[in-house]
């Protein structure tokens, strides 16, 4: 593979990686709350994996959705404005 763009598979194993994390995500998140509610502390490691984890999983959704646009994405920074004319351009 040239890493110009991902085997069709590639997105669904990203996928399925950040679904495992956001799913840990979701159980840390779920520790904290209750442990707030019932008025004990969080630990700070947890309120450290909890934002580490959210960033990885935003992370794997910027990836996974550059690996599944078309390999013939166009330049961001290209414009749509005709160039200047050249002398010889046909009026």
């Amino acid at each position: 593979m040239d890493g110009s763009h991902a085997a069709p598979d590639d997105a669904g194993i990203a996928a399925a990686g950040r679904a495992s994390l956001a799913a840990q995500l979701r159980q840390l998140e779920d520790f904290a709350a209750r442990a707030a509610s019932e008025g004990e502390s969080v630990p700070p490691q947890a309120t450290e994996m909890i934002a580490h984890l959210r960033e990885i999983v935003q992370a794997l959704d910027g990836l996974t959705a550059s690996m599944t646009e078309p390999a013939t994405r166009r330049d961001p920074n290209a414009s749509d404005a005709p160039g200047p004319a050249r002398p010889d351009d046909a009026a």
